[in-house]
C-alpha cells in the first residue's frame, strides 16, 4: 500500500530532504506527502540533524534511501552499518529501504563513487546475496535504483533491463526507478526508454525518483540541479500506466536556494500523476 493515508494508489508525492533546504521544506510541508531521508545523513550527521528528523518523522512519513551499502561489492554487507540503518528504519518506520544497484567500496577502500556494475549473471548472483542478507538484517522491503553510468564493461552479457530484472527476480528486491536516470542513459548510450518500462514486469517499480540533469556537450549528465525535463516528465506518464509505485520523489541536491524551482516541479508532477487530487 502506498505511503500517503486514503490514497488507495494514488502514490505519495514527495521530496528529498537536504538539511540546506530545511527552512524552505518546512514552511511547504502541506504541499508534500512525504520526505526521503537519506540514511547515511541522519548515520554520520549531527545531533542537530538527527533532531530535527525526529521531529520530521512525527509530521509527515518518512521513507529510507541509502547511498553507503555498496549492494554490489564481492563481500557480505557491514553489519554494523546495517545495524545503524535498522535503527534509522525503526526511528522514522520507514515502510522500505532503497539502495543503488552499484558498488562504492572495494575490500579496504571507500571510492566515494556510484560505480556501475558489469552486468552479469555471476554478478547478479552476488547482488541477489546481498540482497537477501540486508532484507533479513533491516526487516523491511528493499528496492534497487538504476544509476546512471558513462561506460560499460567489456564483459557485460545482459542489457541493462535484463540486469535489473535478474537482481530483482532473484532476491526479491523492487526497483526504485530513477526516470532521470533511465532518461540519461537511454540518451547517451542510445536505446529506447519507453521499452525498457514497458519490460518491466508488472508490480516492481516501488518507488520513483523524478530530477533534472544537464547535458556537456553530446554527454547528459546527472546533475540533480535542474527542473524537471519534458522528456523525463513524458517517461513517468508511461510508468504510472503501467506501474503503481507507493511514492514519486524529487531529488534535488544542487541549487537548493531556487527552491521555487522545487515548488514548480512538485506541482507539476501533481498533473501528472493520473487521478490525484491537487491540495
Amino acid at each position: 500500500m502506498c505511503i500517503r493515508a486514503g490514497c488507495a494508489r494514488v502514490p505519495a508525492l514527495g521530496i528529498g530532504f537536504r538539511s540546506e533546504a530545511r527552512d524552505a521544506t518546512l514552511q511547504h510541508l502541506s504541499e508534500l506527502d512525504a520526505l526521503e531521508l537519506t540514511v547515511d545523513h541522519y548515520i554520520f550527521g549531527s545531533p542537530r540533524f538527527r533532531c530535527a528528523i525526529q521531529g520530521l518523522s512525527r509530521e509527515i512519513p518518512l521513507v529510507a534511501h541509502g547511498v553507503g551499502l555498496s549492494i554490489g561489492t564481492a563481500l557480505p554487507p557491514d553489519r554494523r552499518y546495517l545495524d545503524a540503518v535498522t535503527q534509522v528504519l525503526e526511528l522514522i518506520g520507514s515502510p522500505w529501504y532503497s539502495e543503488h544497484l552499484a558498488f562504492t567500496k572495494v575490500p579496504g577502500t571507500d571510492l566515494a563513487q556510484l560505480l556501475p556494475l558489469p552486468r552479469t549473471r555471476a554478478v547478479a548472483e552476488i547482488v541477489a546475496a546481498n540482497v537477501n542478507s540486508v532484507r533479513k538484517h533491516v526487516g523491511v522491503p528493499m528496492a534497487l535504483e538504476n544509476i546512471t553510468y558513462y561506460f560499460e564493461y567489456p564483459e557485460s552479457e545482459l542489457s541493462e533491463l535484463e540486469f535489473i530484472e535478474l537482481c530483482c527476480r532473484e532476491s526479491g528486491a523492487y526497483v526504485l526507478l530513477d526516470v532521470e536516470n533511465l532518461y540519461i542513459n537511454s540518451c547517451n548510450h542510445g536505446y529506447d526508454p519507453f521499452s525498457f518500462i514497458d519490460g518491466l514486469p508488472e508490480g516492481l517499480v516501488k518507488g520513483i525518483h523524478v530530477a533534472g540533469g544537464i547535458a556537456h556537450g553530446e554527454l547528459m549528465i546527472d546533475s540533480h540541479d535542474r527542473p524537471i525535463p519534458n522528456a523525463v516528465l513524458q517517461l513517468l506518464r508511461h510508468v504510472l500506466q503501467r506501474q503503481t509505485p507507493d511514492a514519486i520523489i524529487l531529488e534535488r541536491d544542487q541549487r537548493l536556494d531556487a527552491f521555487d524551482e522545487v515548488l514548480a516541479d512538485v506541482r507539476e508532477l501533481k498533473s501528472a500523476i493520473p487521478d490525484r487530487a491537487v491540495k
